[in-house]
């Protein structure tokens, strides 16, 4: 067992396979005829709703950049529920989200997808506003290297920061109530009604502001499979005792690269902190401390078994928590 005081905090980040030499975002996007149209983020202002920016177009520069994203993606580690979005619909989902991130300071709480990624190499080359800043929080060290290397080779680290984190630990002290926007894609706990998923809201409660914040949150709710609306029903209880409303959600938005049910789509819930809070609402589940093991069976299903990695290093070993 490695002992997770071998692991830094920030160890290694900035080491990482050779990729391809960067190219100028600006000048490949106007190899694909995206300069007709530039974002000024202090002027842009997103649609009245979600559903107003549904009929995106998928251009060259569009594909060309998510397969960028998609060669320096690590190898999804499907134990630990690693599985990629589709690339269209990664596409799609960016360029349905920048407008609300636009200028906005945003966590990204675990990101295989490239979520993250993709958004950055999108506003690099003007063809999506960007955000004011992206924190990028993973507990596997291999996404992070890849994520520092893209950003630096691509023009974008000076908005996209990354660190370890599981979210087994507490929220890290100097990142407690941080962050305008939350963006998560969880595990989504069909073997415990939904619960690790609550576990990754939980803290994505408390890595936003006490007001005015808001949150994405990527889910399935689909009526031909119950688990997801029995969980689905547990999590918009969930987010309504903690003083969050759902804003905008849309069905049946995003397919993955999934063998075991290829045709299981995920919603798109936004999400907002309520403006009238309840000094009788109850503390969040998991707040302010470690969560043990037996507190949510099944994390990652039935087949991985307690205990659970801390983390996965660059080399793609694993390391865990000191027994003490």
């Amino acid at each position: 067992m490695v002992n997770s005081n071998d692991l830094s905090e920030g160890s290694n980040v900035n080491q990482s396979p050779c990729i391809q030499p960067p190219v100028n975002l600006l000048d490949y996007a106007a190899s694909f005829q995206l300069t007709d149209k530039t974002f000024n983020s202090l002027l842009y202002r997103p649609p009245q709703s979600f559903r107003d920016n549904l009929a995106v177009e998928i251009t060259g520069f569009d594909r060309a950049v998510v397969e960028i994203v998609s060669q320096l993606r690590p190898p999804s580690l499907r134990e630990f529920d690693q599985i990629p979005m589709r690339s269209p619909d990664l596409i799609r989902q960016v360029k349905l989200m920048a407008p609300y991130l636009a200028s906005k300071s945003v966590v990204f709480l675990g990101d295989h997808d490239g979520t993250s990624l993709l958004l950055g190499l999108m506003s690099k080359g003007q063809a999506c506003p960007s955000p004011k800043s992206m924190l990028l929080l993973d507990f596997d060290e291999r996404l992070l290297v890849a994520a520092n290397e893209l950003a630096h080779e691509y023009g974008f680290s000076d908005i996209l920061k990354t660190d370890l984190y599981n979210v087994f630990d507490p929220v890290p002290s100097k990142l407690f109530g941080q962050f305008d926007w939350f963006y998560t894609n969880p595990p989504y706990g069909c073997r415990n009604q939904g619960e690790s998923a609550r576990l990754f809201i939980a803290r994505c409660c408390e890595f936003a502001h006490s007001q005015n914040s808001k949150g994405c949150i990527i889910l399935p709710d689909d009526e031909n499979r119950p688990w997801t609306n029995t969980a689905m029903d547990a999590t918009s209880k969930f987010l309504h005792q903690h003083n969050w409303t759902i804003d905008e959600k849309l069905n049946q938005m995003h397919q993955y690269q999934l063998d075991d049910d290829q045709e299981l789509a995920s919603s798109v819930i936004l999400v907002k902190r309520s403006s009238c809070s309840s000094s009788e609402s109850p503390p969040v589940s998991y707040a302010g401390r470690r969560v043990d093991f037996d507190e949510i069976p099944h994390f990652y299903g039935l087949t991985v078994k307690p205990p659970y990695p801390r983390y996965i290093k660059g080399d793609g070993s694993k390391s865990y928590w000191s027994e003490s």
